[in-house]
């Protein structure tokens, strides 16, 4: 029924490699899996490379709740890791039971609540990943998500906390000049540089340009 119903990639009945909880509550599991598929030392960065994958699955669930205001009664602990071959990191996300809630606008908030904001405290704990950080990997997925799939951002109002990521532009403006606040550490990758959206793109620039008129 999930399948039927959600534009994102969920898995069903695979063998798991521990639960959310587990990864980001014992940080060791989730660095270790960082550094044999990324190369990848640095804990903060393989923290912030997993939320990437983790905000595409929470944007999942605020497609259900803004689609048909539905909300998955679930928390961390019953959300497998499913490790795939294919990909440079190939993780999924596997819910252990497909109990919905109906709900109204306060939806966004029991999402946030239940699946996200524990998330974060732990891995800004455990990982020293700062929570605004977290907040804008899942954010850039929302936002695509409802500028470009649900054509309707009405319910980005509900996500309070993620208001600033927008920089006082509306959703689709936002979205067509998509510019991060904050690095998400992609740079650390090995083999990797700063992702288009990077704010230190535009930083480098204005060295660059600094930099010749100083010369000149």
């Amino acid at each position: 029924m999930l399948e039927e119903l959600l534009p994102f990639h969920f898995t069903e009945n695979e063998p798991v490699s521990g639960t959310v909880h587990d990864w980001v509550h014992h940080i060791d599991t989730l660095t270790a899996s960082a550094e044999a598929h990324l190369k990848l030392a640095s804990i903060p960065a393989a923290a912030s490379m997993w939320m990437r994958r983790y905000g595409l699955f929470i944007t999942g669930h605020l497609y259900m709740f803004s689609k048909y205001r539905r909300v998955w009664n679930g928390t961390p602990a019953q959300v497998g890791i499913v490790i795939r071959s294919g990909e440079s990191w190939p993780l999924f996300f596997q819910l252990n039971h497909e109990k919905w809630d109906q709900c109204d606008d306060d939806g966004a908030r029991l999402i946030l609540d239940r699946l996200v904001n524990p998330v974060i405290e732990l891995l800004a704990k455990n990982a020293k990943l700062p929570p605004v950080i977290s907040r804008e990997n899942i954010f850039g997925y929302a936002l695509w998500m409802y500028v470009n799939v649900l054509e309707d951002a009405g319910d980005l109002r509900l996500l309070r906390e993620y208001e600033r990521f927008l920089q006082k532009k509306g959703p689709a403006e936002a979205m067509q000049s998509y510019t991060r606040m904050t690095c998400c550490l992609y740079k650390e990758v090995p083999g990797c540089d700063k992702c288009p959206y990077c704010p230190m793109v535009k930083e480098k620039a204005c060295e660059d340009l600094l930099g010749e008129v100083k010369i000149n």
